[in-house]
Formats: C-alpha cells, sequence, structure tokens
C-alpha cells in the first residue's frame, strides 16, 4: 500500500485545489453553461475564489514545521464535508447538472475523499494540541 504523509497529501490537496479553483473563476461562464446550466454564473466563480481561498490556507498549514492538530483537523472537516454535501446536491438537484457535470463532480469529490482520509490517517498521528 502506498503511504502518503500528511504534508505531501495536504500540499497535493492545496495544488489541486488551487487549479481547481483558478478554473472555475476564470471560466466560469464556461463552466456554468457546460457543467452546471442551472447555476448562475457568479456562484460558479463565487465558489472559485473560495477554493482559492482554501487552498492558500491549506499550503500554508502543509508548509508549518509544527502540524497544527486544530488546522489540520479544520482542513479534514472541510474535505469530509464536501465529500458529504456534493453528493447531496448531485441527489437532491440532478438537473441543474449536466452529464459532464455529474462527472466531473464526483470525481473531484473521489479526490477529495482520498485527502480526507489522508488528513485523518495524519491527525492520529498528530499530538494534542
Amino acid at each position: 500500500m502506498i503511504q502518503i504523509n500528511l504534508k505531501d497529501g495536504m500540499m497535493t490537496n492545496a495544488v489541486l485545489t488551487g487549479v481547481t479553483g483558478l478554473g472555475l473563476a476564470v471560466f466560469s461562464e464556461l463552466a456554468t453553461q457546460y457543467l452546471m446550466p442551472g447555476a448562475p454564473s457568479w456562484l460558479v466563480l463565487g465558489l472559485g475564489i473560495a477554493l482559492l481561498l482554501f487552498a492558500a490556507d491549506v499550503g500554508m498549514i502543509a508548509q508549518w514545521k509544527t502540524r497544527s492538530r486544530p488546522l489540520v483537523g479544520f482542513v479534514f472537516i472541510a474535505d469530509l464535508l464536501w465529500v458529504i454535501c456534493v453528493p447531496a446536491i448531485l441527489v437532491l438537484m440532478p438537473s441543474a447538472f449536466t452529464s459532464l457535470g455529474v462527472v466531473a463532480t464526483v470525481a473531484v469529490t473521489a479526490v477529495v475523499a482520498v485527502f480526507a482520509l489522508i488528513e485523518w490517517n495524519g491527525l492520529k498521528h498528530l499530538q494534542a494540541a
């Protein structure tokens, strides 16, 4: 089994989240058209900006020499909420997404679930702050 340490997992999370956020922010009109035609483009733009801010936070937390259990826990909870809430949105609002939107959303959610597992494993090894 492949072992990924907490720092590498969180840095990968930050990079991929940042790329996703940048893509949604810069191409919010296209993303709305091809992925979520049922959503206003300002919502997609806002999601992109929020993901960029989250990515910056995750990257800073990952770079600290001493890991903060509460901050890593915050990232874990945020990722866990994504993994729970996004599929719920897909189920409750299926007409808001295109087929490509569903596939992209499920793929991103699967990746976020892997990050959450890495963070959970890292939290188990961190000393209580």
